[in-house]
């Protein structure tokens, strides 16, 4: 059994580990799809690909969570909605169900056979990536929301520099 969980995971937190965890309960295996694979250097998607591919595997491995049982990747975006569905079944590994609180996910995959399995999450006011980006650029308390490794990283990288930048930039790459 093979459970996927999607997000951008700007950056990735406790939450977001915390889902892992419940889905390598229930599962044998879990993929972390990063989605919005294209975007970066963006307000709502400030860190690489790459970047967030790194913070998830130094979190799950300094978890000592089993990195057999565990598949990250990125997937880009698909702009034609009406075939998500079959995109993430052609672009991922093989998966069994969905983990996701969303309900547009929900609505998406519902005609397709997928089962959509609705986690317990903790504190989604706490723990939320839009709220600790705020964070970091003010210096408030941000390293308790997020694991250690993801704080090395988002230091090594100076993210609250290019958050502030990013912030009062008025370039916007994504409107048209």
């Amino acid at each position: 059994m093979r459970g996927l969980m999607m997000g951008r995971f700007q950056p990735f937190h406790l939450g977001h580990l915390d889902l892992t965890k419940q889905i390598l309960d229930e599962c044998d295996e879990v993929i972390i799809a990063v989605t919005s694979a294209q975007f970066n250097y963006l307000e709502k998607d400030p860190f690489t690909a790459g970047e967030r591919m790194a913070m998830i595997h130094n979190s799950l491995k300094e978890s000592s969570l089993d990195l057999t049982r565990c598949f990250v990747v990125s997937i880009e975006n698909q702009f034609n909605v009406a075939t998500w569905a079959s995109y993430l079944k052609s672009a991922l590994p093989n998966f069994d169900k969905v983990y996701s609180g969303n309900d547009y996910v929900s609505m998406l995959l519902a005609d397709s056979d997928i089962e959509v399995v609705t986690p317990k999450f903790l504190d989604r006011t706490q723990f939320n990536a839009t709220r600790i980006r705020s964070m970091i650029i003010s210096d408030e308390n941000w390293k308790d929301f997020i694991p250690n490794a993801v704080y090395d990283l988002l230091t090594k990288i100076n993210a609250k520099n290019r958050l502030s930048v990013i912030s009062k930039s008025d370039t916007n790459p994504t409107k048209y």
